[in-house]
């Protein structure tokens, strides 16, 4: 018969940290695919504005509200518009579009001194989406 052999934390010990970096990892993972995802939201939103412009010759006060409020539905803070073009810009001339906002996300971070404890903090990320064209109004 075979004896029971005795075991100890130890043995079991880096199966415990690899598990424990792995979860952390994915994490960080998901954290920056919500922020990329809502990057290219953003970036998409602008490229259906930008064709607007194009037609038009200017971001108009119609669209503008309209853009703002797509924006907003996305959870975006702080959005600002200025530098482009908001008065019709002649057939040929350059027409830009330029976003400035904040992404929301939420940062996993230790809490104080406790090493154990984690919280979620809530965070904002600066983005800047610049696009140019040509008005063919």
């Amino acid at each position: 018969m075979m004896k029971k052999r005795k075991g100890s934390i130890v043995d079991i010990l880096p199966s415990m940290i690899m598990v424990i970096a792995a979860v952390m990892l994915i994490m960080v993972f998901f954290d920056l695919y919500q922020i990329l995802s809502l990057n290219e939201d953003v970036k998409q939103i602008a490229r259906k504005y930008m064709l607007t412009m194009e037609t038009m010759g200017y971001l108009d006060p119609a669209n503008q509200t309209t853009l703002v409020q797509e924006l907003s539905d996305l959870q975006v803070t702080d959005i600002d518009l200025t530098g482009s073009t908001m008065s019709d810009a002649e057939y040929g001339n350059a027409v830009y579009l330029q976003i400035s906002c904040k992404l929301p996300m939420e940062q996993l971070n230790m809490d104080g001194y406790d090493m154990l404890q984690f919280v979620f903090q809530d965070k904002s990320i600066p983005i800047r989406v610049r696009r140019m064209s040509t008005a063919k109004n």
